[in-house]
């Protein structure tokens, strides 16, 4: 009788709380947006409110798993409709199972060039939830596309003990950072125009669950505006984790038909297939590619092709 009541007193709790916690203003976490001046894409996650925690240069190893054992345990929003507004224009579709959603947007009007702003609401929340999308324009601009492990970050790919103990021991102000690429990255992008919105994109092979650890990576170490691509590893439509040719060149070749008069430079490394996408991209597309480069893990030698 005693648990009964406990057991009531519990569920009575959580169904009080639960029309706040759908209402939160944290409950849409978007994991890119960005286009050209009349399509716009946009990714995200809708769900429950959590706690957002914040990570030390002491954390211990003990935390770090903890923390991250949590992040990919989410209580997500599922098959909800998430509405967004851009520039007057409204346009809806239907989260999955799983709470993502992707948004592929044509607009009627011309969107101007630099960042824009987007409000995404839920179906049945009034808290909107606004995000700033990268508008690119039909300029000569350079863009970069560069990978994360083994090139921005030290993830040991090719070593699964090492990359476990790396991504899960570890947060992400006491991984170590490749150094020279954040200054690689603004010395190209300072070839653009001022006033331009940032070109360079982090295509990675990460899932879209680490996307707070790989943001507050980026963002703890200063690196430059960015646009970045995660993998989708849960709900409807999702990527391979494993396979990463197919993956990266149709999501290059995706940034090249977005952007047709942009040329690239492209950064990776030796640990995985990005020396082949390059490649083989640099082929099909030699007029539109300036130049790749890619890390060796083994020296830590960075060689341009």
């Amino acid at each position: 009788m005693i648990k009964e009541k406990i057991v009531l007193k519990k569920l009575t709790v959580i169904l009080i709380l639960l029309p706040f916690s759908i209402q939160a203003k944290d409950n849409i976490e978007v994991y890119n947006a960005y286009g050209n001046t009349h399509q716009l894409y946009i990714q995200g996650r809708m769900l429950y409110k959590k706690k957002f925690e914040v990570v030390k240069s002491d954390d211990g190893w003990l935390s770090n798993l903890w923390r991250r054992a949590k992040q990919t345990q989410n209580d997500e929003i599922s098959s909800k409709k998430i509405r967004a507004i851009v520039h007057g224009e409204k346009f809806s579709v239907r989260g999955d199972d799983e709470g993502y959603f992707e948004f592929n947007i044509t607009l009627n009007s011309e969107l101007p060039i630099g960042y824009e702003k987007v409000n995404l609401t839920i179906e049945g929340n009034p808290i909107s939830h606004e995000v700033s999308t990268s508008i690119i324009g039909d300029k000569k601009l350079i863009g970069i596309i560069s990978d994360f492990d083994d090139t921005i970050i030290v993830s040991e790919v090719s070593n699964p003990f090492k990359l476990i103990l790396n991504t899960v021991f570890k947060n992400y102000q006491q991984r170590t950072i490749i150094s020279t690429m954040k200054e690689r990255f603004k010395t190209i992008l300072s070839q653009n125009p001022d006033n331009s919105p940032s070109t360079l994109f982090i295509l990675t092979g990460s899932p879209q669950h680490l996307f707070r650890a790989i943001e507050g990576f980026l963002k703890f170490h200063h690196f430059p505006e960015h646009t970045l691509l995660l993998k989708k590893a849960h709900g409807d439509n999702k990527d391979s984790l494993t396979e990463q040719f197919a993956y990266k060149t149709k999501k290059i070749e995706h940034l090249i038909q977005l952007y047709p008069n942009m040329q690239w430079v492209m950064f990776g490394d030796s640990g995985e297939k990005d020396r082949e996408v390059y490649h083989a991209i640099a082929k099909k597309y030699p007029h539109k590619i300036q130049a790749f480069y890619i890390r060796d893990v083994k020296s830590g030698k960075i060689t341009k092709y």
